[in-house]
């Protein structure tokens, strides 16, 4: 008796089997691609076949005055001495063909800028400039304050130039670099201009084509 009791107990504990523990899933990381760079810098607008025209503040004559283009983009030419793809250690030369000084002529003229009679030998002065740029003329370069260049003798005055700028290798394209100008002349009858300024930057952009 005492053995088939116990081998009852035994039978009645399986009659109620424990259900066996669910696994518990394992969470799997997935990968999330990363987004792709979103470029710094946008091509500034092209100025391309645009000119800095001057003439007078009155007919035949006052002063001498400008409509300059204020943000002038440089594009890049070379590197000096760098040794990768962003110049580093090195100088990265940008530059810009335009605009140039263009004296204004009769369709060009406005209410407030006059075109200027024959015989008027205009100048341009270098008020303040920044140390990275430099103005190449054919006949000279203007990179310091208080330097000067003749630009012609009306008619025709059409002086083209490069804006260059020599930068350390790697600079961020965000900098502007200002110049401080103004027009002279000795010519009789006419004054100087008041100072204006410019604004050179470099440019992630491509280079317009010449005119």
């Amino acid at each position: 008796m005492v053995l088939l009791v116990s081998l009852g107990i035994g039978c009645g504990g399986s009659d109620n089997p424990q259900p066996l523990p669910t696994p518990t899933a394992t969470a799997t990381k997935t990968a999330t691609p990363s987004p792709s760079p979103t470029p710094t810098t946008t091509p500034l607008e092209s100025i391309a076949g645009q000119e800095n025209l001057f003439g007078s503040t009155a007919q035949g004559s006052g002063a001498l005055t400008i409509d300059p283009v204020p943000q002038i983009p440089t594009y890049f030419s070379a590197c000096l001495g760098g040794s990768d793809a962003n110049c580093t250690g090195g100088t990265s030369i940008y530059i810009g063909s335009d605009p140039g000084f263009k004296e204004a002529d009769e369709s060009e003229a406005t209410a407030q800028l006059f075109a200027l009679p024959d015989g008027v030998t205009v100048s341009l002065q270098v008020v303040a400039i920044d140390p990275a740029l430099s103005l190449k003329f054919d006949n000279g370069t203007l990179n310091a304050a208080g330097q000067s260049l003749e630009l012609g003798t009306t008619p025709g005055i059409h002086a083209d130039l490069e804006w260059q700028l020599a930068l350390p290798g790697g600079t961020p394209f965000g900098p502007a670099y200002p110049v401080t100008l103004k027009l002279t002349t000795t010519s009789s009858g006419f004054t100087d201009s008041a100072a204006f300024t410019e604004t050179v930057r470099p440019s992630s952009g491509t280079a317009p084509p010449p005119d």
